[in-house]
């Protein structure tokens, strides 16, 4: 999908987490229910799935450091997501684009990577998200 070598190694990495039984994510409305053994990777609600993004870059930079690859260039890989529409995006009043926006969840406002969640369906089953 991606001709970018990048940006398909990044959203392979995403799959890859998405089905990995160490992490999880938790529906919004019950972001109370934190697994201690698991590592949380974010939250979804009908419409997107928040990801939590020093969790998942972390997670990246890690596997690609045990690989001895070097760092994904992430500005470069959202630039390339945002053309193909995968993750929401805010833009600021001087043009820039904001590729974590803010989302509350419970009481606590942080930027995720908003993916719209039927588009990341796509790339996973939706037995990620139940």
């Amino acid at each position: 999908m991606f001709e970018d070598k990048e940006t398909c190694c990044f959203m392979h990495l995403i799959y890859r987490f998405l089905h990995d039984e160490r992490y999880y994510f938790l529906h919004v409305k019950e972001h109370e229910k934190i697994n201690p053994n698991k590592i949380l990777l974010g939250y979804y609600d009908n419409a997107y799935v928040y990801i939590i993004p020093s969790v998942l870059i972390g997670a990246i930079d890690n596997l690609t450091f045990q690989a001895g690859i070097k760092k994904l260039n992430t500005q470069k890989i959202f630039k390339q997501i945002v053309i193909t529409n995968l993750i929401k995006v805010h833009k600021i009043s001087n043009g820039e684009v904001r590729y974590r926006p803010e989302k509350r969840i419970g009481k606590t406002k942080y930027r995720y990577i908003t993916f719209y969640k039927e588009r990341l369906l796509d790339f996973v089953s939706e037995e990620v998200f139940r």
